[in-house]
């Protein structure tokens, strides 16, 4: 029962499209709507008084407050323009299922987070035979996923038939506190006066800089060489993507820590002092600052918290006090080397970008350590500057969901949420296609051609860590995330 409510849950999300209420949404001409599945009375209120700032006429009736919103007869009887669920809790509670089928022309979603979705459903046109067609293409790429994701439960199962040591949860580290910073680069010599400068003032002394070129096809490294001759420079042979660069600057330094900072990265003054005394505790793994948007944006701010919806989405809360966090972002954060070694680096099967950091960081829960931020220490990110140009927002968001779905099956163990994975996907992919969309489609063709050299690697991480998967999204939470989820539990 667990696994369909499950099943069914995760299935439901791929409803969901981020929106505004922006003129798009013809608010402004609807004159009835209905909340349903408020359990928090301040989400409940934000979301009317949004709705009543958008269309000041709007007739708002709360599902389980109105007597007369009782049952689906009455609700599609009353003829709602509007339709609002508000998702704080989990799964689907009656009243939020009721708002899904009354049919009202604009359904929308109010998130525990202030974010705004539109609820979207396939079009249903079976007289068409590009509709078919559409249709017989989602249920080959749902039965090839239902195959790799069997292929994942068959293998845990004969996997569990194998003793495994207990990993060591120990590890060595000298009580020097010095600090590489690795600097990976890619045809990117007009940042490094962006990012060298504040660094070099930084480090000082005591540390040391080490910027490394992922075979630049412009003179970067004769750039650095030139402008910057005490800064370490690394040159490699062939492009290795994000890990494998950070990978070589790493070998190529000998101190106990090491820092990673892109070059679209400012360091503040004080970011060792404040970042360095968490160290203190043995089971420390890595530690994120604070990170700065333009425009004050809270996109990405370095606290960073696990959520679930058949895929692991990370999302950022207010950065405004330290504590644990979902994983140490790989642009602002520094990392104990004698752990990042015991853990054996970054993977580098998620090339060209994303998803590097968040699985280390996982691994590192796996293993019993923490990763940490602290808003004392912060950093100015002028966040896309080299992706939005090198690869394109489009390329970057879908190789970003083919990672997702790579590191759901090198790293997921936990049954239920792999039910959810594989209805999430299931549906999104029915979902998109018959719309005519092929994100998913993409990504899933993307990652099956590795799905062989990815269970390999699940077999070997079942040697590295024993925490569950729940254990470690209920750990990997700050105290403002755990106030935002517990809010929404309500």
């Amino acid at each position: 029962m667990r696994l369909a409510a499950e099943v069914a849950r995760a299935a439901g999300n791929v409803l969901l499209q981020p929106t505004t209420l922006a003129p798009c949404t013809a608010l402004g001409s609807c004159q009835r709507a209905l909340i349903a599945g408020g359990r928090d009375p301040t989400a409940t209120r934000a979301a009317v008084d949004q709705l009543t700032q958008r269309a000041p006429s709007l007739a708002i009736d709360i599902a389980g407050q109105d007597r007369h919103v009782n049952g689906l007869r009455a609700i599609r009887r009353r003829r709602y323009d509007v339709v609002c669920v508000l998702l704080t809790g989990e799964g689907f509670t009656r009243e939020k299922m009721l708002a899904v089928l009354a049919g009202a022309p604009v359904s929308l979603a109010y998130g525990a987070n202030g974010r705004w979705y539109e609820i979207r459903r396939p079009p249903v046109h079976p007289g068409s035979g590009k509709w078919w067609a559409r249709l017989t293409l989602a249920l080959l790429l749902c039965a090839l996923y239902f195959r790799i994701c069997a292929g994942l439960l068959v293998m845990d199962s004969l996997r569990r038939l194998v003793p495994s040591p207990h990993p060591s949860q120990a590890v060595r580290r000298n009580g020097s506190r010095r600090v590489t910073f690795v600097v990976p680069t890619y045809n990117q010599q007009n940042m490094m006066d962006f990012c060298l400068p504040p660094l070099l003032a930084e480090a000082g002394d005591e540390h040391r800089i080490i910027v490394v070129d992922d075979a630049s096809s412009d003179d970067t490294a004769e750039y650095v060489r030139r402008n910057y001759p005490s800064v370490g420079l690394v040159r490699l042979a062939r492009n290795r993507g994000f890990a494998g660069a950070v990978r070589a600057g790493i070998a190529a330094s000998d101190t106990p820590f090491f820092s990673l900072i892109n070059t679209d990265v400012k360091v503040r003054k004080g970011f060792l002092a404040a970042l360095m005394p968490h160290f203190e505790r043995a089971d420390t793994f890595a530690v994120c600052s604070r990170i700065e948007l333009p425009r004050g944006s809270h996109m990405e701010t370095g606290n960073v918290a696990p959520a679930w919806s058949g895929l692991l989405e990370p999302y950022h809360v207010p950065p405004t006090e330290p504590g644990p966090i979902l994983y140490a972002g790989g642009a602002s954060s520094v990392y104990d080397r004698a752990k990042y070694e015991a853990l054996r680096g970054f993977e580098t099967l998620y090339r060209p970008l994303y998803f590097e950091d968040i699985e280390l960081g996982y691994r590192a829960w796996r293993r019993g350590w923490r990763s940490l931020f602290e808003p004392q220490a912060s950093v100015w990110h002028e966040r896309r500057a080299w992706i939005g140009k090198r690869f394109g927002d489009a390329y970057a968001n879908e190789t970003f969901l083919k990672n997702s779905l790579l590191f759901v099956w090198k790293n997921v163990r936990d049954r239920g949420l792999l039910a959810q994975h594989l209805a999430y996907v299931c549906a999104r992919l029915a979902s998109e296609i018959l719309r005519g969309e092929g994100t998913m489609a993409r990504a899933v063709l993307r990652a099956g051609p590795l799905s062989g050299w990815v269970m390999l690697k699940r077999w070997a991480e079942y040697r590295r860590g024993d925490l569950p998967d729940r254990k470690i999204m209920d750990l990997a939470r700050s105290p403002a995330a755990q106030r935002l989820a517990e809010a929404g539990a309500r």
